[in-house]
């Protein structure tokens, strides 16, 4: 064989190895591309709009690669889901910042139970568990993240309703190389935990169908009021675009989207929410049967409050699902004046922080989205999940 061939057999034998190597990675920046889209894309009122059934399923892919991809994460999952001393004391040497969304509420005091509880099972020192109460307040949120980032602890997380305040704390708490969970609301480069919102939303919109159905037809309501959260972002916005878009996916957007009034319900607190709705029912005299659908249950207790104080309330032409299931959401459902709610166990927050949170502190990877399960809370089934004490 001449010189040239033999050089020319090399080079090809060089340029497929090249190919070879270079198309899987390749492949690979391809997937995780299009996935960032992906994912972008499902944080969009838009894209939550295309396809219900993607949405009901967004929890199993992350729960899945959890089992098999965290399994720090997992072992510590499993002791705090059991309720029992954590093999080890693996946060004794290390101490967490928890900031809390609003203190005095029962849902938020109920995470906050659930931390201490689990922090102490873990090991962790209760002296280096700082707290801090956001007072659902913006600045007092800042001025919290800047006092828990003076303490220097192994990790912040973060319950706070604002995001534009979480994409500051993200970057601060970046910059010094503390790790954070975002709880319910997500912190740019966080891991998130909580409830897949569109999810929670769509289960909240199939009841109210139900009963819609049962009360005679779509004809038969005037008006579909949701009092959302704008300025939890986009994806929080989710947890009632989800509602509104299981009735199109019923009905279809021409006949939903004339009955359909949003409105800025606040930051999830009574007083707001009570001034919206009653400027949503002047905006609306002759609305008499009613779907309301709300970011959590204290926002709801505003709603309910604004129209019976205009006069205009009617258990029977109003259809009232609700988020949480909190000690609210409990009491709301047994006096008949919500029809559900969808559970988010606040009492079993800790459950996964804690373990996310001590994974975190060992250098440990957690799954990017730590969901929660869900359940459909009735008058029906109320005492199955919540027995009366």
């Amino acid at each position: 064989m001449s010189k040239t061939k033999v050089l020319l057999v090399l080079v090809l034998a060089v340029a497929l190895v090249v190919t070879f190597t270079i198309l899987p990675g390749c492949k690979t920046t391809t997937t995780t591309t299009a996935a960032a889209e992906t994912t972008a894309a499902a944080e969009t009122t838009a894209a939550a709009e295309t396809t219900a059934a993607a949405a009901e399923t967004t929890a199993a892919p992350t729960e899945t690669t959890a089992a098999g991809g965290y399994p720090a994460y997992e072992a510590l999952r499993e002791a705090a889901k059991a309720n029992k001393e954590y093999p080890g004391a693996p946060a004794k040497d290390f101490s967490l910042a928890f900031t809390n969304i609003m203190g005095g509420i029962p849902f938020c005091e109920s995470v906050w139970k659930n931390v201490q509880d689990q922090w102490k099972l873990a090991g962790g020192d209760p002296n280096k568990l700082y707290y801090a109460d956001n007072q659902y307040d913006a600045t007092i949120g800042l001025k919290n993240a800047d006092i828990m980032l003076a303490k220097k602890p192994s990790v912040l997380i973060n319950f706070q309703f604002d995001s534009k305040v979480n994409s500051i704390i993200g970057v601060k708490f970046g910059a010094a190389n503390i790790p954070i969970i975002a709880v319910d609301v997500p912190t740019p480069g966080a891991p998130f935990m909580g409830v897949n919102n569109f999810k929670v939303a769509y289960m909240a919109g199939t009841e109210a169908i139900a009963r819609v159905e049962a009360m005679g037809g779509i004809d038969k309501i005037d008006k579909i009021i949701l009092m959302q959260m704008p300025s939890g972002g986009e994806v929080t916005m989710l947890r009632s675009e989800g509602f509104y878009q299981a009735f199109v996916d019923k009905y279809g957007a021409d006949v939903i989207d004339p009955k359909t009034v949003r409105a800025d319900g606040g930051a999830g607190e009574a007083e707001q929410a009570n001034k919206a709705m009653t400027d949503v029912l002047a905006k609306n005299p002759d609305a008499k049967t009613v779907v309301l659908t709300s970011i959590n249950e204290q926002t709801m207790s505003g709603v309910i409050a604004a129209v019976q104080t205009a006069g205009r309330w009617d258990p029977e032409k109003f259809i009232v699902i609700t988020q949480g299931c909190d000690a609210t959401g409990q009491q709301q459902l047994r006096d008949g004046l919500t029809d559900a709610s969808i559970a988010y166990f606040p009492e079993k927050y800790g459950e996964y922080l804690i373990p996310g949170s001590v994974a975190l502190m060992q250098g440990q990877p957690v799954p990017a989205f730590m969901y929660v399960e869900n359940q459909v809370i009735t008058k029906d089934n109320i005492d199955q999940f919540y027995p009366k004490s």
